[in-house]
């Protein structure tokens, strides 16, 4: 019984997890995103590295990780809000994740 009730607690947590980054997807500004990219993002690489083949982000969760490490690591220190809008702009204009 408590193997199963794990299971459950478990699945519940996945599924809530996947709607959240769902969300991210659809709530956000890409107008907004679109400028802090240009403040925040071209200083390292230029848009091709979104459109290239070999591209490393195949979904949109990666999308959401892939500007939150940057975040991190650049210590840009954008907040949630802004994130949201950074990633409602990469895959409105190269991703197109559903």
């Amino acid at each position: 019984m408590t193997s199963m009730r794990t299971f459950v607690a478990c699945a519940l947590l996945l599924v809530v997890s996947s709607a959240a980054h769902a969300d991210l997807l659809l709530f956000g500004d890409a107008a907004r995103g679109e400028k802090l990219h240009a403040q925040n993002c071209k200083g390292c690489h230029d848009t091709g590295v979104y459109t290239r083949p070999d591209r490393r982000i195949r979904s949109g969760e990666g999308l959401q990780a892939q500007v939150a490490m940057c975040n991190r690591n650049l210590r840009t220190h954008l907040s949630k809000e802004q994130l949201d809008d950074l990633v409602k702009y990469l895959n409105d204009a190269f991703y197109k994740f559903k």
